[in-house]
């Protein structure tokens, strides 16, 4: 990877002298600490390209951030160049719904010492900021998160706790998957008219203490389970929220397409209701 030290360095990571879980424990920490998980270049129209140049220039060099296909494209490469035994594996992302959903998902499985790590850096709010034991049931304390991996009749789900419950994220399997596989989830992801990320303006950023994001027209926080909401009032707020949260610099006509088009009619919405409950 020819942009392998400046990535480093913009995570404040420096080269590791063995291929220990720690490093791989400090690069996911960092990278989902400073590069945030939104949806906007989908949102704006703009070609989501997964060549590892392109990939490093908007994440690294921008700033813009970006999804899974991008997100965990750039650690998995950057630890194979290290010589970390690593894995693409493609998931279906449920939340907690038993549907029959395609493989939108890449995370990376790591081998470390005879062990099998679950490493995502690019699942937004709910994606654990540490590596992950693939240990069927065991559960596992992730900063303020507590989650385990659950197997399933040959495919592992990944769940989080909320509440006393365990909520499923995404479910994957061990089956050999390419960058081939990586290209059809991404074109789903970015162009499928019914997609998720076609339809809703998200971002995210987390830290081992809290938890940001944009949901369309709410703002929230969570911390150690407990989440608070705002509503995103205005373009101007937007563009606040997305450079100083977010770290991701726009210019103002485009939180201002953005919030037109994704938040205004919510908070229509919003208004209608209140005011159908008030009459």
């Amino acid at each position: 990877m020819s942009d392998l030290h400046a990535y480093l360095t913009d995570l404040k990571l420096t080269m590791p002298d063995e291929l220990s879980l720690a490093f791989v424990e400090q690069l996911q920490a960092a990278h989902i600490a400073k590069y945030s998980f939104n949806s906007l270049a989908v949102l704006l129209g703009e070609e989501v390209s997964l060549d590892l140049t392109n990939v490093y220039e908007k994440i690294v060099l921008h700033g813009l951030g970006g999804y899974c296909f991008e997100h965990n494209k750039l650690a998995f490469e950057l630890l194979k160049s290290l010589g970390y035994s690593v894995r693409l594996v493609m998931a279906r992302v449920l939340n907690e719904q038993e549907v029959d959903r395609p493989r939108t998902h890449r995370v990376t499985l790591v081998n470390i010492d005879g062990k099998r790590y679950l490493l995502d850096v690019g699942f937004g709010a709910d994606c654990p900021i540490a590596p992950l034991l693939l240990q069927s049931d065991l559960e596992q304390q992730i900063g303020h998160e507590n989650y385990r991996i659950v197997l399933r009749g040959g495919e592992y789900d990944l769940q989080i706790q909320r509440s006393d419950n365990f909520y499923t994220l995404y479910r994957f399997d061990l089956a050999e998957y390419t960058d081939a596989d990586c290209m059809m989830g991404n074109f789903f992801s970015s162009k499928y008219p019914k997609a998720v990320f076609v339809n809703n303006l998200v971002a995210s950023i987390k830290d081992v203490n809290q938890t940001s994001g944009i949901r369309n027209h709410v703002f929230f926080t969570r911390q150690h389970g407990i989440e608070q909401e705002n509503l995103i009032d205005s373009a101007p707020a937007l563009h606040s929220l997305l450079a100083e949260v977010f770290h991701v610099h726009v210019e103002m006509v485009i939180a201002e397409h953005l919030f037109d088009r994704f938040i205004a009619p919510k908070l229509a919405e919003l208004s209608s209701r209140h005011t159908a409950q008030q009459s």
